[in-house]
C-alpha cells in the first residue's frame, strides 16, 4: 500500500478567518473525529522541508513517495529538526471524506483551499487541517478503499472514509473531495 503518497489537508471555500465560532467547533470535531479513528502508519524518510508556522514536515519515503505531515504540539523536538535529516515517524494518514462527481463548467478544474482548525487537547489546542479541492480521479483501488488524485499542486492517494461512496466515481472524473491532513504522532530523529 503506498500509504507514504497521502499527504496534506482538508479543505474548505471559504477561510478560517471568515467563518463564525461554530463553524470553526464543527470543523475541529469532525477533523479531530477523524485523525482520531484512523491507524497509525510508521516511515523511515528523508526530511525535504519544515514549515514551523503551520509545524508540517514534508518527509520523503524510501520509494521516494513524499508525505506531508502536521506535528503536533505533544510531539517534543520539533525545532531541532532541520532539512535533511533522516526520521522515524509514526502518522496518522490523511482521510477522504467527501467525493462527488463535478459536473458542468468546474470540469476538468483543478483548485485547492487549505483550511486550519483547532481542537481542544490536553494542555491546550491541537491543530488539524482539512483541505477542499477539485481533482481528477487517476485511479481507485475499490479493494483497499484508495483514491489516487491529481490536484492543483500534486498528485495524492488517499484512504477514503467509510462514510465515502466510491461505487459513481471512475478513473478521469474530476470530483469535488474533501480530507483531513496527516498528523504526526512521533518523529524520532535516526
Amino acid at each position: 500500500m503506498k500509504a507514504a503518497t497521502i499527504g496534506a489537508a482538508l479543505m474548505v471555500a471559504a477561510s478560517a478567518a471568515a467563518q463564525p465560532a461554530w463553524a470553526q467547533d464543527a470543523m475541529a470535531s469532525a477533523a479531530q473525529g477523524i485523525v482520531g479513528a484512523v491507524e497509525p502508519v510508521h516511515m523511515k524518510a528523508q526530511i525535504v522541508g519544515i514549515d514551523p508556522g503551520t509545524r508540517t514536515l514534508t518527509l520523503k519515503g524510501q520509494g521516494g513517495n513524499v508525505v506531508v505531515v502536521l506535528v503536533g504540539q505533544q510531539v517534543e523536538g520539533f525545532d531541532k529538526l532541520t532539512v535533511g535529516d533522516q526520521v522515524d515517524v509514526l502518522y496518522k494518514n490523511a482521510l477522504l471524506v467527501k467525493a462527488e462527481k463535478v459536473t458542468g463548467k468546474d470540469k476538468g478544474i483543478r483548485a485547492r483551499v487549505d483550511t486550519q482548525v483547532y481542537a481542544p487537547a490536553s494542555g491546550g489546542f491541537e491543530s488539524a487541517r482539512q483541505i477542499e479541492v477539485l481533482a481528477t480521479v487517476q485511479k481507485i483501488d475499490r479493494k483497499k478503499r484508495l483514491v489516487t488524485l491529481r490536484g492543483a499542486y500534486q498528485t495524492q492517494t488517499l484512504e477514503a472514509g467509510p462514510d465515502v461512496d466510491l461505487k459513481d466515481v471512475k478513473v478521469g472524473d474530476t470530483i469535488h473531495a474533501v480530507f483531513v491532513s496527516a498528523a504526526a504522532v512521533q518523529v524520532t530523529p535516526k
